[in-house]
């Protein structure tokens, strides 16, 4: 039979990961990003029909660079039309593949998570009169940015490799015994779970699983472990065993990704709903937290993953199941529970290793893991049972408490955040201010169910000549902030009798006059250029007014 291959633009995967490395590591900067550039100018000149992913994220790159180093040479006005017209390319390139099937635009990045804005922005430019603001358009390219690092660059990540031809390709060594490491772990975590009463190899009363376990013990320990007599093989001895042995195995800097392709592929059984109905009592697929029991089945496996410096891109990756349109909503729901429950236990670690440091002057290092334990319930009562608890000797991973390093997760459209959005924040070191924590949870919970936040839907469109009529009648317009902080009387004809007021929609207009609204930027209004002298009358209206969105 005939071998086919796929000939691509770059030299090996080193420099695919280059590329990508460049272009999306937290410490990436704007020198690095002009060698991202030159790469991929480099492909485009190997190859001149590049994938749309790395098409798409050349055209992006090249008008950002081109804004840092040249705006004061060619002026604002090219800038817009690069900006547009490489955002124009970003949607068409992207969402070819759902427009082909016969879908709009707009149905097209509903179905690939690009925010719908986007698309208003690409009408604009290819039909409007005036191009859309500089602000705008780059927010909209760092968007087209992150999109394209969840949707091309991380899924390929994971699978770029060399290939030679003529040679058949063998499976990486290391990269199995991960994938039989992690298998193991993944056994051994629910074999150790208390309600099964399962302490030692021949307690396993299902064969198939037994004699799975003991292949991956002959694999991973060879003649480490005597399977003479199962009765003394224990779950306990096994954990500890695993834990010595599995730090020279993952010393390979890809292990990371290894361990978590095998826990969360689409073979894996971590996120397998089937046995998610079966190990959770409930089994209901609409709650907000996972079952206590069906967690614990897990503790041993996600313990282990912290203890080795796995967990973070462990939960990336939960993370960008969420995210994905392509996997089923139970998954991505069940992927979301999954994150929460981590990142909780990740909070709580923190608090008990805080609060060890400041209250004793011993070394955590001389504790033993039981010793450690039996504190964090003396000092948290209310935590037992509840939940995850890892590993108390080891802090939060880096990553996580760095805003710039999640600040990808917390800005990508993604109805499923809401699940997670608190628990990531309250990792974040140093903490946010109280006022964007809770702006941020409130647009997550928009995102999440944007029609609970507006049951009403006006009757009617508002026009100019509806803002001359509330002028001319001196009313101003305001929402009633008391029913539920969102719910607003969206009839333009119904006015509140004690404050004189006319609703519209979520907007409430704060000023009248005879202004002139054509010489004021777009959302802002007249009043916040002149506002009016200290000595007026009228309080309210003495300080600078602008149009406010309520969410």
């Amino acid at each position: 039979m005939s071998e086919y291959y796929n000939i691509v633009p770059w030299f090996d995967s080193k420099e695919w990961h280059k590329a990508y490395t460049d272009i999306y590591s937290p410490n990436s900067t704007d020198l690095t990003k002009e060698d991202a550039l030159e790469i991929l100018h480099v492909w485009k000149a190997r190859c001149p029909i590049l994938p749309s992913g790395i098409e798409s994220t050349l055209t992006l790159l090249e008008v950002r660079i081109q804004d840092i180093k040249s705006f004061d040479v060619v002026g604002e006005q090219i800038i817009r039309l690069a900006y547009s017209t490489a955002l124009m390319r970003f949607v068409n390139h992207m969402l070819d593949s759902q427009t082909s099937k016969g879908s709009s635009l707009y149905k097209a990045a509903q179905n690939l998570g690009v925010p719908d804005w986007v698309i208003d922005l690409r009408h604009d430019t290819a039909h409007g009169n005036m191009l859309p603001s500089l602000e705008l358009l780059r927010e909209a390219t760092s968007i087209g940015f992150e999109w394209l690092k969840v949707n091309y660059w991380d899924k390929h990540r994971k699978i770029v490799k060399d290939y030679v031809c003529g040679q058949k390709e063998l499976e990486n060594d290391e990269e199995s015994k991960v994938r039989v490491l992690m298998n193991f772990c993944f056994s051994l975590s629910i074999c150790a779970h208390s309600k099964l009463k399962i302490k030692r190899l021949a307690d396993i009363p299902d064969k198939s699983i037994r004699e799975s376990m003991i292949n991956n013990i002959k694999e991973i320990f060879g003649d480490l472990v005597d399977l003479t007599n199962l009765k003394k093989v224990t779950i306990v001895s096994l954990i500890n065993l695993i834990n010595i042995y599995s730090k020279r195995l993952l010393k390979n800097p890809d292990a990371p990704l290894y361990a978590t392709e095998a826990l969360l592929g689409n073979d894996a059984l971590f996120l397998s709903l089937d046995l998610f109905n079966f190990l959770n009592e409930r089994g209901s697929m609409k709650e907000s937290s996972l079952n206590k029991h069906y967690v614990h089945c897990f503790e041993t496996l996600l313990t282990y993953l912290h203890t080795n410096d796995l967990l973070q891109e462990f939960v990336m990756e939960l993370i960008a199941i969420t995210q994905s349109c392509e996997l089923s909503n139970e998954k991505r729901w069940l992927a979301a529970l999954w994150t929460s429950e981590i990142l909780k236990a990740l909070k709580k670690s923190s608090k008990f290793v805080k609060r060890f440091t400041n209250n004793t002057s011993n070394n955590m290092e001389k504790k033993k893991k039981s010793e450690l334990k039996a504190l964090f319930y003396h000092w948290f009562p209310n935590e037992k049972g509840c939940g995850l608890l890892l590993d108390l000797f080891k802090p939060i991973p880096e990553g996580l408490t760095n805003l710039s390093f999640i600040r990808p997760f917390i800005t990508t459209y993604n109805v499923y955040l809401i699940y997670f959005i608190k628990d990531i924040l309250n990792l974040l070191e140093p903490p946010l201010p109280a006022n964007i924590y809770k702006k941020i949870c409130e647009l997550a919970t928009l995102v999440a169910s944007p029609m609970k936040k507006f049951d009403t839907v006006p009757n009617r469109v508002f026009t100019v000549s509806d803002v001359k009529a509330a002028t001319e009648d001196e009313h101003i317009v305001d929402v009633d902030e008391e029913k539920d902080g969102m719910e607003a009387d969206l009839d333009a004809s119904e006015t509140d009798s004690q404050n004189n007021t006319i609703a519209f929609g979520i907007w409430k207009m704060k000023t009248v006059g005879d202004d002139i609204w054509s010489e004021c930027p777009i959302g802002r209004v007249p009043a916040t250029l002149h506002p009016p002298q200290p000595d007026t009358t009228d309080k309210e209206n003495s300080e600078p007014m602008d149009i406010e969105m309520y969410e």
